[in-house]
């Protein structure tokens, strides 16, 4: 008797729901400290800045949480690739949007340091 695998239909990988959930924070964060702040600032000044300053605590925070969550990103990205029950396709959309947040992440902390100003869109 050949023993075949069971794998339930419509059962959806925790690394491939990890990886959906950590990606939408990271854009969230940078999308709106690079984008969204900056745009209501103008609008309306008495609006208070969300954007943590480079020194402080909540930015070295923040700094950290981007930081842990790219590299749980990129390992869980690696450990998608290699799992047989996840079709290629949902294996390159989370790629190509794991690729976007850690440059997104990187951008954050460019514009948040001062290194480079915010990209106007």
């Amino acid at each position: 008797m050949a023993s075949t695998t069971f794998q339930p239909s419509g059962r959806k990988s925790l690394t491939l729901s990890l990886t959906w959930l950590l990606t939408a924070g990271v854009f969230l964060i940078t999308v709106e400290n690079v984008w969204l702040d900056p745009w209501l600032r103008a609008q309306f000044p008495d609006i208070p800045s969300l954007v943590p300053e480079p020194p402080s605590p909540a930015w070295l925070a923040t700094f950290a949480v981007i930081g842990i969550a790219c590299a749980v990103l990129l390992v869980g990205q690696i450990l998608l690739m290699r799992r047989p029950g996840v079709s290629r396709h949902a294996k390159l959309i989370a790629g190509v949007s794991v690729l976007a947040a850690v440059f997104l992440s990187i951008l954050w902390f460019c514009v948040t340091s001062g290194i480079l100003p915010a990209p106007r869109l």
